[in-house]
């Protein structure tokens, strides 16, 4: 019996370090516009077109063009060890009378990212509209999307500039909190004791010219989740029993 029990605790320890946490990457979702919906707030407008990790709209004449994609996995941060982490690149061409945004989607809340006030600023915010179809720090997009006000402006981005936007989300004083930084700026959004994300939708917009039209590039995101601590237990009691199991038939 002793041995029997020796050997369930060294299954449960193995268990321990193989149920520590999974990791999530989503780092191709730009290499095609597979898997991405399309739409226009503006008809006979041209939609967003997704290639080779680069989102871009050619003579957008302020189509207000959307694009949105359902993950293939969710995710949903809900344990103290759960983290989200994410990246992109914006490139303004010729004016920053233009938007670029990246919005995460959730159940609950959407939290929006980019240039939609139109005047060169990177603002930051959260829609709990997550049905939208498009999200803008400017009230012109009411008609087309979900208008946002902005909790701040991350920065500034020039004429012909590109901006790197990254941030993270991990567990602070007692709930989840979105840390952002780009260009040297840097803000923050209490987002509660539990944050998913199950979508992630994409806007452009500008003047009728394909090299005043902003782009989005280089788009990765990464979870790390830890199994809640039930699933684990009941994970480790299921290995427990198949190594009493497998011992009873040697023994046998």
């Amino acid at each position: 019996m002793a041995k029997v029990f020796f050997s369930i605790l060294g299954t449960m320890a193995a268990a321990g370090v193989a149920l520590g946490g999974t990791t999530l990457t989503y780092d191709s979702l730009l290499q095609s516009s597979e898997g991405w919906e399309l739409s226009v707030g503006r008809s006979g407008r041209n939609t967003i077109q997704i290639a080779n990790g680069t989102a871009s709209c050619p003579s957008s004449n302020w189509g207000q063009a959307a694009a949105v994609t359902t993950l293939s996995e969710g995710i949903l941060l809900a344990n103290e060890q759960d983290t989200f982490t994410f990246s992109f690149d914006i490139t303004t061409n010729g004016t920053t009378n233009a938007a670029a945004m990246v919005s995460f989607v959730g159940s609950e809340t959407a939290v929006c990212l980019g240039t939609s006030a139109y005047n060169g600023t990177i603002a930051y915010g959260t829609s709990d509209n997550v049905s939208a179809r498009a999200y803008s720090f400017q009230s012109a997009w009411d008609s087309n999307g979900s208008f946002v006000s902005p909790s701040s402006s991350l920065t500034t981005i020039s004429s012909n500039e590109t901006v790197t936007v990254s941030g993270g989300i991990s567990w602070k004083d007692g709930q989840f909190v979105l840390d952002l930084s780009a260009n040297g700026g840097t803000g923050s959004i209490e987002l509660g004791d539990s944050v998913s994300i199950d979508k992630v939708l994409l806007q452009l917009d500008g003047p009728n010219n394909s090299s005043t039209v902003p782009v989005i590039s280089n788009l990765s995101m990464s979870a790390y989740l830890v199994p809640e601590p039930a699933t684990a237990s009941l994970s480790l009691l299921g290995l427990a029993g198949l190594a009493m199991r497998r011992r009873r038939r040697q023994e046998a």
